[in-house]
């Protein structure tokens, strides 16, 4: 639940800031803005699509690993664009692309793990897991829109800030769950 809600975090910080840094401090028009903002949203479908044939091969907790490598990778991308390179404009639309896609193998499969744990009051577990990531993603949008047009700071920290977490919920807090699962065998 936790690497989801942290990715969401992570993810709706360019969801909410991307056509502020994008048009107003990179120029985009508001049509090639929606092409690429489209863009993104598409290679998490057609990544999705690929999970979906993936599941049946690979243990979803490396692809959960997989997602948030892919995610690092972009937001490496994103910071250096924007803290190195003056929001160099390629290098910043390539992180966001790798840090949209890649939640395509890590939403479906990090719900599909937390569900797995409540199986007996699944309903309340999936409202749980509704009600954490609406809170993230409600937290992310107004910290990583606060530059506006001004600044890219904001949503390169707060997208840090959602994979860091997401990382560590994924290293910590699903190894304790699968250590209690193997002492309780």
């Amino acid at each position: 639940m936790l690497t989801s809600a942290f990715s969401g975090f992570a993810m709706f910080a360019y969801i909410s800031s991307s056509s502020f840094v994008l048009q107003e401090i990179k120029g985009l028009s508001a049509f090639t803005f929606s092409v690429f903002f489209a863009a993104t949203a598409g290679s998490q479908m057609l990544l999705s699509l690929l999970n979906a044939r993936l599941v049946r091969h690979a243990s979803i907790r490396r692809l959960i690993g997989l997602g948030l490598t892919i995610s690092a990778v972009g937001i490496s991308t994103v910071a250096v664009s924007v803290l190195l390179l003056d929001v160099a404009l390629v290098p910043l639309c390539a992180g966001f692309l790798l840090v949209m896609s890649a939640q395509a193998f890590i939403f479906g499969n990090s719900s599909a793990l937390a569900l797995g744990e409540a199986p007996h009051v699944a309903g309340v577990a999936s409202a749980l897991l509704g009600v954490a990531q609406a809170a993230a993603n409600g937290t992310s949008a107004p910290l990583a829109s606060s530059g506006g047009g001004q600044s890219a700071v904001p949503m390169v920290a707060v997208m840090l800030v959602g994979i860091v977490g997401a990382w560590c919920a994924y290293l910590l807090v699903g190894r304790i769950g699968d250590e209690r699962r193997l002492l309780a065998d």
